[in-house]
């Protein structure tokens, strides 16, 4: 880290760190080659740690087009209430139209009402984020030190609004603007038209609406699954919740080697006599954190390939590490107190070390040669995780801290009691020893491994919250749609129960079109799903893109959502078809005694010529015309 003088640009101060590694590349040529260099970076541009900056791409890529899909669900929604009132406007676009306005006109005046109002909801939406870049700036990580959300509102968030409110606007109101300027003058003047209710663009805006909601659902629902299959994946080690870690690095107080030393020394016996503690041990690198170390390696009659990885990662723990972690001993031993400065190199590697490079022999007594020397293999543990629940199975190498010094480590203690009194129980003996040594990381393993499920549970949580609205989205938008197609067929229903339609068989019709919108929309869902699906392939941990239960249960979950919106619309379809049926003859005829004799006669015509059945159904159809 270092502050640049006044006047001094980044370019120069580049070039002059170039020269550092000059140096290391004339004493040692063998090994360094002319990739080693440095890479000047201001401080204001290295917010992001390198361990999440890929995640941290991959996720923001993920919720934008998640809020996509929001925006997008969000207009058809719209668009279809525009469209709806589009419909109710026919007359007064008719008589514009008569009166000499051009269809272009229609189209501007429409878009400029649609693109007021998007511009409006625009405002609004910046109203409520504001309030939610508060909220976002108090999350804190599970991570210790001065971590904080660095989210504000600036010149580049108005822009970008503003352009997408516009073009949201612009998308919603051009089919509505569109239809409204095709509108039949003739017709429309007269109040009378053509079919009404049943707009194949409405219609169509319905199975995208449905469609995007699936798509939005199942993103979430490989998320959710992503983020339980992640709780479930083996680190490799036994009950994290039993593990409590505390890390010290007493060099920050001046201490040298030698005392360095005795300090760890003296509190690893004092943390043993704990009563509540059974076994306790110390790494410089504890497994899923943001450490990691990496070292060349060179196998005796191994031939690494030319672009084969062969710098591998390593950790520097105490005697009695394997046992407290609960890791796997497959082969050989672990370490013990002997393993010192004065005692021959040795290693334990894990399975997929031994694999790539002994397959199909023990590598219990083969050599490594790695950091100036020749180290030898004692033991071989299972392979677990150590950077991160997601990645690929890697070869690791532990070696003993006493061979190799290192001031910064982590104390590791498993405890069959609450992990939280040991660890104040440790805080309070370091300060004991030192009453001004920093402390710091004190949280239990499964705490520690939160780091690592952090982007899932971010994920997860927003995703489902994000589909959830995108469910409500859905459902008001389908009974939105269904409730003006009723109330166009208003005419069309009740002719149908004039003629003997019981309410039964139109809550039927109305339901089965809504359900057969909702059927289409979720086919074409899990189409773009599967396509979606790929894409995302590599961010759910250890879990199926193609899975099952999301692939299933979401489709079911919109399919019990979709039929009570429709439902309700169907039910009121009803209710106004009943509110129109016939009245009593005697108030249906017109015109005082002329009226009742034509109601007279043509009773008489309708009793004589039909049935029972016949002359009702007959009788209900007339008087419900008239009616209408």
């Amino acid at each position: 880290i270092c502050r640049m003088g006044d006047g001094t640009t980044v370019e120069r101060a580049a070039q002059r760190m170039d020269v550092v590694p000059a140096q290391p590349r004339e004493e040692y040529p063998g090994s360094y080659d002319d990739q080693l260099g440095t890479t000047l970076v201001l401080q204001s541009e290295a917010g992001i740690h390198p361990t999440f900056g890929a995640a941290q791409m991959g996720m923001s890529t993920v919720m934008m087009a998640v809020v996509g899909l929001l925006l997008l669900l969000a207009c058809v929604n719209v668009a279809n209430l525009f469209l709806a009132r589009a419909r109710d406007r026919r007359r007064e676009m008719g008589i514009r139209l008569s009166l000499g306005a051009g269809r272009g006109r229609i189209v501007q005046q429409l878009l400029t009402e649609s693109l007021t109002f998007s511009f409006v909801a625009g405002l609004a939406g910046l109203a409520i984020a504001n309030v939610s870049v508060g909220l976002l700036a108090a999350f804190r990580p599970p991570i210790d030190g001065p971590w904080s959300v660095g989210v504000e509102m600036d010149t580049t968030v108005l822009l970008f609004t503003a352009a997408v409110s516009l073009a949201a606007g612009f998308a919603f109101g051009m089919a509505p603007a569109l239809q409204a300027a095709k509108t039949d003058t003739v017709s429309s003047v007269k109040g009378v038209g053509g079919k009404v209710g049943r707009s194949r663009v409405s219609s169509g805006l319905v199975v995208a609406q449905i469609a995007l909601s699936l798509l939005l659902l199942t993103s979430a629902g490989l998320f959710l699954r992503s983020l339980q299959a992640a709780t479930r994946i083996d680190p490799g080690f036994n009950d994290p919740a039993n593990l409590a870690m505390v890390s010290v690095d007493p060099q920050l107080q001046g201490y040298d080697e030698v005392q360095a030393r005795d300090f760890w020394d003296r509190l690893l016996d004092e943390v043993a006599r704990m009563p509540d503690v059974a076994s306790v041990a110390l790494t410089n690198s504890p497994p899923l954190g943001l450490n990691s170390s990496d070292r060349g390696v060179a196998i005796p009659g191994y031939e690494f390939a030319e672009n084969e990885r062969s710098s591998l990662r390593y950790s520097y723990v105490s005697e009695g590490y394997v046992e407290t972690m609960g890791i796997d001993l497959l082969e050989g031993r672990s370490f013990t107190e002997t393993d010192d400065a004065d005692a021959p190199p040795v290693m334990v590697i894990n399975r997929r070390f031994a694999e790539r490079f002994w397959p199909g022999e023990s590598a219990v007594g083969q050599t490594v040669e790695t950091a100036g020397a020749a180290w030898t293999v004692v033991g071989v543990v299972e392979t677990g995780k150590y950077g991160s629940l997601g990645e690929d199975p890697t070869e690791f190498m532990y070696m003993p801290y006493r061979q190799r010094f290192q001031s910064d480590m982590t104390l590791v203690a498993r405890t069959p009691a609450n992990p939280q009194s040991v660890m104040q129980d440790v805080r309070a003996l370091v300060r004991s020893v030192d009453a001004d040594m920093p402390v710091y990381d004190v949280r239990t393993m499964e705490d520690h491994m939160g780091i690592a499920l952090l982007p899932a549970r971010l994920g997860g949580t927003v995703l489902g919250i994000f589909g959830l609205l995108g469910l409500v989205l859905a459902a008001v938008g389908i009974y939105g749609v269904m409730a003006y197609s009723v109330s166009q067929r208003r005419r069309e229903l009740s002719i149908r129960v004039a003629m003997g339609a019981d309410r039964g068989s139109v809550v039927r019709l109305v339901l089965g079109e809504g359900l057969r919108l909702a059927v289409i929309g979720t086919v074409v869902g899990l189409a773009a799903a599967l396509g979606a699906a790929r894409l995302v392939q590599g961010l759910p941990y250890d879990a199926s893109a193609v899975d099952p239960a999301a692939f299933t249960l979401v489709p079911a979950t919109l399919s019990a959502v979709a039929p009570p919106p429709a439902s309700v619309a169907a039910r009121r379809a009803s209710s106004t078809s009943r509110a129109s049926r016939p009245v009593p003859q005697d108030k249906v005829e017109h015109g005082g005694t002329r009226g009742a004799a034509v109601g007279d006669r043509r009773r008489t015509r309708v009793r004589n010529r039909c049935g029972s059945a016949d002359r009702n159904r007959r009788s209900r159809t007339i008087s419900a015309i008239r009616t209408i």
